[in-house]
């Protein structure tokens, strides 16, 4: 069955009873602690071994000398199908199948979300309605007040990543029975810069949503070369590629679910555009470097410049 991973995190009441835990997504720290939430319980309840194995074809069916069972950690799903599960159903050891997401891991998330012994557990960048239950969840557990202002503050400054998300909620700790507002807040959570790359998803949106979009994430120097080196990965793989098959295969694993966005705006590229994005970037790239000052206004600039390749 699919559970969502948030749940598995805030319910304390769950039973690790599952023979099998397939966990996958493109969110990294959450996949992380899955797994160690899987492994912690079902090596305390059971008194398991734990062992991680590249692939299911390492794996031999061997009883440890005080264990009658075990727990194995799979990194890649070569050698997965239903015949193999189906061998593996007659052993009591318990499978994690630790693997992010790619297009030839789709049927054997299939099999394992309608077995009745499995988990599915699908990481992907927290929304604001999940960090909106973790931080509920936080502030209930560890007795921690906050007026209205501040409570909406600190949802706005949340990292989507879990762990980044679980280390600024752990600094609201030193506050406990005390009434927080929005001048604590600001000064005891880092603003959320996460995700600057996003920016460049929201291209083909209006100018002006694209503007306040770069103003809420990008206000200092820092920011400004942070935005346009993400920028410059997609600028390159443009650049690097002339047919859609290339380009599609050099798109990165994490950025699966971008993959149209990503498509819809490379086909907008002749030869002669690209040759045009490469003088835009070059400017771009020495107008930071001698203006650093005003490098947010030249990191819009770029944006905008860019836009309007894009769509003309």
């Amino acid at each position: 069955m699919k559970i969502d991973p948030i749940n598995l995190i805030l319910d304390t009441s769950f039973k690790f009873k599952y023979k099998y835990y397939f966990v996958s997504g493109n969110e990294i720290t959450l996949m992380e602690k899955m797994k160690e939430l899987i492994v912690e319980n079902c090596t305390i309840d059971n008194i398991l071994q734990k062992e991680t194995i590249k692939e299911i074809g390492f794996y031999g069916n061997d009883v440890g000398l005080f264990n009658n069972k075990k727990l194995y950690v799979v990194k890649d799903i070569k050698n997965i199908n239903e015949e193999k599960i189906s061998q593996l159903n007659n052993n009591e050891d318990i499978f994690i199948f630790f693997v992010e997401n790619s297009p030839k891991i789709k049927k054997i998330k299939s099999i394992f979300s309608k077995k009745a012994d499995s988990v599915l557990l699908d990481c992907y960048e927290l929304t604001k309605e999940q960090k909106v239950k973790i931080f509920n969840k936080h502030i209930k557990d560890h007795k921690i007040e906050l007026d209205t202002d501040a409570y909406w503050l600190v949802v706005e400054k949340l990292n989507n990543k879990f762990s980044f998300l679980e280390k600024e909620l752990e600094k609201l700790n030193a506050f406990e029975n005390k009434k927080l507002d929005t001048e604590i807040i600001d000064k005891v959570i880092s603003k959320n810069t996460y995700g600057l790359d996003k920016i460049f998803f929201e291209i083909l949106n209006s100018n002006e949503k694209i503007i306040n979009t770069y103003n809420d994430k990008v206000t200092n120097e820092k920011e400004v070369n942070e935005f346009y080196y993400s920028l410059k990965q997609f600028c390159n793989l443009i650049i690097n590629n002339y047919n859609e098959d290339s380009f599609s295969k050099n798109i990165p694993v994490y950025l699966f679910r971008e993959k149209n966005h990503l498509l819809s705006v490379f086909k907008k590229f002749n030869n002669k555009k690209r040759i045009a994005l490469i003088s835009l970037m070059l400017k771009t790239e020495k107008s930071i470097r001698l203006n650093g000052n005003l490098s947010t206004l030249i990191g819009l600039r770029f944006l905008l410049n860019f836009k309007r390749l894009v769509i003309s």
